[in-house]
């Protein structure tokens, strides 16, 4: 298996991409993504506090004002299929207060015109844990995974997948590293489309609004030597 491109590279949203690029976000032209949030005050925008590098990130949060626990915010953006059909997909992601988080969702999706297919990392903060989810949907703990994330702390996580036997290749968070090559993704059902995507997602533990910044985030071929 070979490299995919500019790995965690930040470049600007007016320049082309490279082959096999098929998102590169740094977070400083238009908000783009589309939005979902059960709240009604959710906050899905570019903001500066939410920045990495550069001027601003993606902020998501709950609410703005105390509301109710499952709360969730979250943000997608959907693109072709890879033309290789091994997708990577990489994030910087911190939270400012992981007391108020239940879980930290980050999902690679393809469809391929008869079945959808949706890889998943959810990371825990108050256990700490990272979990995949399998072919059946249920959530699987990768135990090398697990390790704390300090408060305002921009971790690296990654998701790597082939689109073709819809199935797991690796996973990354905050430099550790599982091979899951061969593990089901879950089957979520049948569709007509044939496309990819990428969401990032935030539930709330309890009524204090939950919230997450990203940026420098990517999305492309893996492709193959």
């Amino acid at each position: 298996m070979g490299r995919d491109h500019f790995p965690n590279i930040p470049i600007g949203a007016g320049m082309g991409f490279a082959r096999g690029v098929m998102l590169l976000d740094d977070c400083e032209g238009t908000f783009s993504w589309y939005p979902y949030g059960t709240g009604g005050d959710d906050v899905h925008t570019y903001a500066t506090a939410a920045a990495f590098t550069g001027t601003y990130g993606i902020q998501l949060k709950t609410r703005t004002t105390n509301a109710a626990a499952n709360d969730v915010t979250a943000v997608q953006k959907f693109f072709g299929h890879p033309e290789s059909g091994l997708l990577a997909a990489r994030a910087k992601i911190a939270t400012p207060s992981q007391a108020a988080i239940k879980s930290i969702n980050f999902l690679l999706i393809h469809a391929n015109g008869i079945r959808a297919y949706t890889a998943q990392l959810k990371f825990t903060p108050a256990t700490p844990k990272i979990e995949y989810t399998d072919a059946a949907g249920n959530l699987v703990a990768i135990p090398t995974l697990a390790r704390g994330q300090g408060d305002y702390q921009f971790i690296t996580w990654e998701l790597v997948i082939d689109c073709r036997t819809h199935q797991y290749l690796s996973a990354m968070v905050n430099g550790a590293r599982a091979d899951l090559t061969g593990i089901d993704v879950w089957n979520t059902g049948a569709i007509t489309q044939h496309y990819a995507g990428l969401a990032l997602a935030v539930i709330a533990i309890g009524a204090a609004p939950a919230e997450i910044y990203a940026d420098n985030i990517y999305v492309g071929e893996y492709l193959e030597s």
